[in-house]
Order: C-alpha cells, then structure tokens, then sequence
C-alpha cells in the first residue's frame, strides 16, 4: 500500500470519529445548557446534577474522539513522513527508537488507566443512581447485578492510583541502548535509568521476550491477544546497581538468538514487539517497567554459525554453561538403566489451581445454561469449554512422565505414573530442544516450556511439560542432549 493510500485511509479515520463525536458533544452541551437553566430553580424543582452528569459524560465521549481525530492524524501524518525519510530504517520512525533512548510505558499506561477508570465509573455511577432505586423497590436479583458495575469501577480507580504511586516514586524511566537496534544475532546492552528511594536487596529481575500481538473480532468485539515467542531472564544483583543520572542505573546485556524474529509494527492487528521488563521487590510499590525496544536485522547479523558462535564467546554469552539449578522440579537420579527424569505430578500448583478455576466457572455456567429456557447451543458451548479446561487440569494435577536415557531411551507418560512405555534407539534422535506450550497472562505474563524431542522420521516427542524456569529447563535439555550423545554427534559433523 502506498503512502498517498495510507494517508487517505488516515484521513478516513478522523473524519469518522469527528462524525461519531460530533453528536455526543452537541447533546452533552445541549444537557450543560439544561443544568444551567435549572440552577437556582424553586424548591421542588428537577435537579440541576442529573443534566450536568449527563452533559459531562457525552461532552467528554464527543470532545475526546475530536480531539482524538485531531491529534491522531496531525501524528500520523508526521509518521509517513518519518518514513518516507528512511524507509529502509524503521528503528528510526520512533523518536525515543531513534535517540537511543526508549521510554518505558509506566506513563502511558497511567494515563490509560486514568482514562478508562473514569469514564467507566461516571457510566456505572450514573446508570446505577438510576436504576437502583427502582430495582431495590422490586427487590429482584438485578439490584445485586447492577452493584458489580460500580465495584468494578472501584478496582480500577485502585489499579490507577497504583500506576500513579509507581510514576511518583520511580520517576520518568528509559532504558539507554548501547547502539541502535537491537540486532539479531548480536547483543542487546545498554542501562536502565530509574529513581530508587530503597535499593532492592534481591536484586533486579530482567526480562527480554518477543512476543506476537495480534487483535481478533470486529467493531465492540474486538480483542488484544499477546503470544510469547521467546524469552530470556537474568538476575542483577543489588551489588551490580550503581548510580546514576536519574537516581540508579541497572545495566542490561542480552544475547538475542539468529533465528529471532526482528520488530514488525507494519500492521496494527498483527504485530511483533520485543519488550525489555524490569521487576524489583520494594518497600511499598513493587518496581515493574516494560520498555519495547527495537529489534532487526541489519548488516551486522551474523550470517553463518561460526561467526554467530565467535561471537557469542567474544561477548561472554555461551561460555559458562548453565549450572544444575539448586532447586529441580524434575527429580535426576541414577537407575539401573541409565539416568531417571522423573517430572511429578502438579509441579505448578498456581498454574494448575489457576485453570481448575476457569474449567470450574465454565462448567457452572454451562449448568446453569442447560437448566434454563436459552437454546441448547449455549449450554453446549460453555460445557463442552469447560469439559475441555477439566482435561488439561487433570492432566496439570495427575499427569506424569518418566524418561530413562541410557543405551537407549525409555518414554513413559500417563496419570499417576501410569501410561505405555515406549523405546527409542540413540540414532534415532537428531535434536532435543525447549519450546513455549503454554502461558498465564499476556506479553508481560509467565511462559511454561515443554522439553521436545525430534526423530529422524520428522515426528516430535515430548519428554516434560509445563516448566517454569528457564535455567531448569536449559540444564534439562543440555543433560538429555549429552546423555543421548546428541552433542558428539553435532561435533563430529562440523569437524567433517
């Protein structure tokens, strides 16, 4: 699509939300004109306040998406532009990208928070001033439903004070790139500029991830979905903060993988973004901030494994190998025919509880679905979900599985220790990798990798489910390959 299409369509866009909002704004001023004509009316008189609140909450509604329209293709416009001048180097086409000097999104997300919560308890507030009187006189079940709306309303004045607390107390952060991009293959360095009143005494918590946004649905049914492709962690000690010119800097050095995939942001339903997070635990308001930084692929990504592995001891990434972490989930030991992973039942209790709770609400719904007059559509959607969730539940609390690797591999999963037990030859198995199967929450959520091995006749195995440390499941993954011989292997083929 060219740029003279794009900016038409731009122009499409606002001149439909001044459309949409021009008629709030005339009815919220018309309700203003009506407050005012009742204020200092006589006694006995309507109220001047139920005008008012109406008049506040359309001219609000009308006015932002003016407003919104407005700036929104001043901003675009200025975007193209951008553009237009480096084509070929969209890390320029953010200014914070371009300086070097990404902002993280605190103050963003405060204001959003700020927005939300108020338009939606000004809409809760007033609809249930309303109608609650009404519905308390027929004292039915609804005057218990319409108080949800106002309730929830108080959750997100909280969450938005939190957010303000959070911008108050750790300032304007930015996280200061060593060089622009990021590239692929290469190293992600650079420091984390923040304001600590307390330094944290276990540290700062990194986290570099990739993950694919991408947005479903149509008009008022449309939703954000946050898949998370890759993700590295790390630890930096309290000893490793230093100060800096906003209080304290926290450095950050990532080693991004070549088979990464770069920032793509061309598409607003269907994007990749590479979030930088930073948690720390804090008298008072916990630290969480979440930069997304720009990742491509430039001249300098390595073009062939050799260089990508120089590399990589150059930097000081893959020379020490993971260490056997102190605490398994995955019970090692020695038996009879070679060495035991043994991956027990409700490793993850959270994640697990977490999900028996979502088949559970399901499941009544579809219940209390099936006992009604609706169609039987519903009762078998929500049920057949909820049966659905039950099964990976079971499987989070009772399933098992036992890996043997000694002259040959033995495969066993099932309930309760139970299942089919199946061997594999060592010749058999060309690779044992790690790979995210699942996750709680979006792009900023927990991922939980599943152990796969892969077979010359293209079929994959998997050895472990749903683990939540990364440097438990590089060790997992690094023991397996050693044991089965994979990494002779792949060393024999490259001296050949």
């Amino acid at each position: 699509m060219n740029s003279s299409s794009t900016s038409a369509g731009a122009k499409a866009v606002a001149v439909f939300f001044v459309i949409v909002g021009l008629p709030f704004a005339c009815f919220g001023l018309w309700a203003y004109s009506q407050a005012f004509r009742l204020i200092g009316g006589p006694a006995g008189s309507q109220s001047f306040w139920y005008p008012f609140v109406f008049g506040t909450i359309f001219s609000t509604v009308g006015f932002g998406f003016v407003f919104l329209a407005i700036a929104g293709s001043r901003k675009y416009s200025q975007k193209l532009q951008v553009q237009a001048e480096h084509p070929g180097e969209p890390w320029l086409w953010r200014d914070d990208w371009a300086a070097g000097r990404v902002k993280s999104n605190t103050k963003g997300s405060m204001v959003t928070a700020w927005v939300f919560a108020i338009f939606w308890n000004l809409v809760s507030w007033t609809a249930t001033i309303f109608a609650l009187p009404n519905a308390m006189r027929e004292k039915g079940a609804s005057s218990y439903f319409l108080i949800i709306f106002p309730a929830a309303g108080i959750v997100l004045l909280i969450y938005a004070i939190r957010r303000t607390l959070a911008f108050v107390e750790f300032g304007k952060t930015c996280f200061e790139m060593a060089s622009v991009p990021g590239v692929i293959g290469r190293d992600l360095k650079g420091s984390i500029q923040a304001r600590f009143s307390h330094s944290p005494d276990h540290g700062v918590q990194l986290r570099l991830s990739c993950v694919h946004r991408y947005r479903t649905g149509t008009a008022n049914n449309r939703s954000t979905n946050e898949t998370i492709l890759w993700r590295e962690e790390a630890e930096v000690s309290a000893g490793q903060l230093f100060p800096g010119p906003a209080g304290t800097t926290i450095p950050v050095s990532f080693h991004i993988p070549p088979d990464a995939q770069p920032t793509d942001q061309r598409t607003p339903n269907d994007e990749l973004i590479w979030q930088l997070e930073a948690i720390a635990k804090l008298p008072g308001v916990d630290y969480h901030d979440v930069f997304e930084v720009p990742i491509f692929r430039t001249a300098q990504t390595p073009t062939s494994e050799r260089e990508e592995k120089s590399q990589k001891l150059t930097s000081g990434f893959g020379a020490p190998e993971t260490s056997r972490p102190q605490h398994l989930t995955v019970r090692v030991q020695q038996v009879a025919g070679g060495t035991e992973f043994y991956f027990p039942a409700a490793r993850n209790k959270v994640f697990a509880a977490s999900i028996t709770f979502f088949a559970a609400v399901f499941s009544t719904i579809g219940y209390f679905l099936a006992h009604s007059r609706v169609s039987i559509i519903f009762p078998m959607a929500f049920g057949g979900f909820g049966l659905l969730i039950s099964y990976f539940a079971l499987q989070m609390w009772l399933g098992t599985t036992r890996v043997v690797i000694g002259s040959s591999v033995c495969y066993q999963s099932g309930l309760l220790g139970g299942g089919r037990i199946r061997e594999i030859a060592l010749s058999d198995i060309t690779a044992i990798s790690d790979r995210i199967g699942a996750q709680s929450g979006n792009g900023t959520g927990t991922p939980y990798y599943d152990i796969e091995m892969n077979l010359t006749n293209g079929k994959k195995l998997t050895l472990g489910r749903n683990i939540r440390d990364k440097n438990e499941v590089e060790w997992l993954e690094r023991e397996m390959s050693r044991l089965a011989g994979i990494s002779k292997r792949e060393m024999t083929v490259t001296a050949r």
